[in-house]
């Protein structure tokens, strides 16, 4: 009964359903031109077959088809009927024909708009960062955050980094916010079946305390920025069993999902990119990753990436205590008037290089 129900009523179980706008923009621009052309020189074909085996002649059909060049003429011309770029003389008195010239009239009069908007989609469906491969779950003083980490010192609390670059160059972004999130399975203590739950996890902010968000107002090109997530408990090992307080013990498929949103500088257009990380496969590592060299002399152009952007750093370092801060003097303007030197910026490794507008993959991003 509930069942005739639902087929009546139209409200049965939910089909998923995918835009053809998204399943386009997965999608190469290379395979999009592959399908679009096979799909043609396919219907070109079979408008072909068609044209012959409708034909006013008499000549029978095994004899018409087995005329192997007066089929490739056909193919060819129906192609470029179905492009917009010829078109089919029907027969006279030949309805089948009509239709088959029209079908190509019509199929060459929607590609060309239609390959318009494949491009257009494939402009605004840009991906601009990379992701480091996997997490490192390192412990809490070992944040860049000055006074969280010191807050930490000498206890076993850990912090997840999340870390990524912008690796287009001509591409500016602005107004940068990244969210994350914990998504796990758990079953129902009633019936047994199983619950989504979602959270929103806290991450450091500007001034290195626990917020919903972290934001930047500009990202740098050829820069790596980090995204703490504190734990907020000891991990002795992996996976992740507790964190920022929800246990995970009996909990299916934990994830943690990490949001960017930003802004296109001269564009006015929303750049998006998220990753799924799986605290139960191999997206977790126990320890910090490793500095990176900047490459002052590289022309970002062609540039491929840091190579140990993906590394760690040495095992007896995990454990290193933070050095204390050192308080210096700042420097004294006096005497020089309104003019004041002009800074000299170094490029030890795993500090911030900087480079001219036109070369060089730089430092951390702060």
């Amino acid at each position: 009964m509930m069942l005739t129900r639902a087929l009546i009523s139209g409200r049965g179980h939910p089909r998923f359903r995918t835009s053809l706008r998204w399943w386009v923009a997965e999608r190469t621009a290379l395979g999009l031109v592959g399908l679009v052309i096979g799909g043609l020189v396919l219907l070109s074909a079979l408008i072909a077959v068609g044209l012959t085996l409708t034909l006013d002649s008499p000549r029978g059909h095994a004899e018409r088809l087995s005329d192997a060049g007066q089929l490739l003429d056909l193919t060819m011309q129906s192609l470029r009927a179905c492009v917009g770029t010829d078109s089919i003389t029907p027969q006279d008195d030949n309805s089948a024909h009509e239709f088959l010239s029209t079908v190509a009239s019509v199929v060459g009069a929607v590609v060309p708009a239609t390959m318009v908007g494949v491009v257009f989609i494939k402009m605004f469906s840009v991906r601009p960062f990379v992701w480091r491969k996997k997490l490192s779950v390192c412990y809490a003083h070992q944040a860049d955050a000055r006074e969280f980490a010191e807050a930490h010192r000498g206890r076993e609390e850990r912090i997840i980094a999340v870390r990524f670059y912008n690796r287009m160059e001509n591409l500016s972004i602005i107004d940068l916010t990244a969210r994350a999130y914990l998504w796990y399975l758990r079953k129902s203590p009633h019936d047994g079946t199983p619950v989504f739950y979602k959270q929103q996890l806290r991450v450091l902010d500007q001034q290195g305390n626990p917020a919903d968000e972290r934001t930047w107002f500009v990202m740098d090109r050829g820069s790596p920025f980090t995204v703490w997530v504190p734990v907020e408990a000891a991990v002795p090992a992996l996976p992740i069993t507790e964190i920022q307080g929800t246990r995970l013990d009996g909990a299916e498929s934990v994830k943690i999902l990490v949001r960017l949103t930003a802004k296109a500088g001269g564009l006015g257009t929303e750049v998006f990119g998220e990753r799924w990380f799986d605290l139960d496969g191999e997206d977790f590592e126990l320890g910090r990753f490793a500095p990176l060299k900047p490459q002052v002399d590289a022309d970002i152009r062609q540039w491929e990436g840091w190579r140990t952007f993906d590394h760690l750093l040495a095992t007896e370092e995990h454990r290193r205590p933070l050095p204390e801060p050192v308080k210096q003097a700042g420097p004294s303007w006096r005497g020089l008037g309104r003019r004041r030197p002009k800074p000299s910026w170094t490029t030890a490794p795993g500090s911030a290089g900087y480079h001219s507008a036109r070369t060089g993959p730089r430092g951390t991003g702060l």
